[in-house]
């Protein structure tokens, strides 16, 4: 699946020269909803989010990467386990109130690729809060191939 990752532009040397890495073992585990594993999003806007862009720096990278994300654990809520709840299956899937819609992908390339507006996916979690966006997790960068950078420009729009 062709999938979203926004990162500070701090970090992008090391994306591009090294890859997409998952934090080592000895990092804190804080800060890390599904675990210690490379995270996508289905949503530019939810990446986005993660290039940290202001009104003085209003410019960000996203990358738009094939992920192999087999047979994905789908969860409601954040778990920083969730990798060992994996149990043969290959990703983790944080299951959002907001999607696009499946009647608008299209396959590209062999990829699937997720288009169209956000819309209500239906997904409510009866035991607390319901996570917005869809969050997708891979543990193992193998599963990660780079595909198109994209330089963003930013529009804050002045409110009052």
């Amino acid at each position: 699946m062709l999938l979203w990752h926004g990162s500070r532009l701090s970090n992008w040397v090391g994306i591009l020269s090294h890859g997409l890495r998952v934090a080592p073992p000895e990092a804190p585990i804080t800060g890390y909803m599904f675990g210690k594993g490379i995270y996508f999003a289905d949503m530019s806007s939810k990446s986005a989010n993660y290039c940290f862009a202001s009104r003085l720096k209003n410019t960000g990278l996203l990358l738009l990467s094939e992920v192999a994300l087999g047979q994905c654990n789908e969860l409601l809520e954040a778990n920083p386990k969730a990798e060992g709840l994996l149990q043969g299956k290959h990703s983790t899937k944080g299951m959002g109130k907001m999607a696009p819609s499946p009647a608008h992908f299209i396959t590209l390339n062999g990829s699937t690729v997720p288009l169209g507006p956000a819309s209500d996916t239906g997904i409510l979690n009866p035991e607390g809060y319901t996570l917005n966006y869809n969050e997708f997790i891979v543990y193992s960068p193998s599963q990660v191939h780079m595909r198109y950078l994209l330089k963003i420009q930013f529009n804050f729009l002045q409110l009052w």
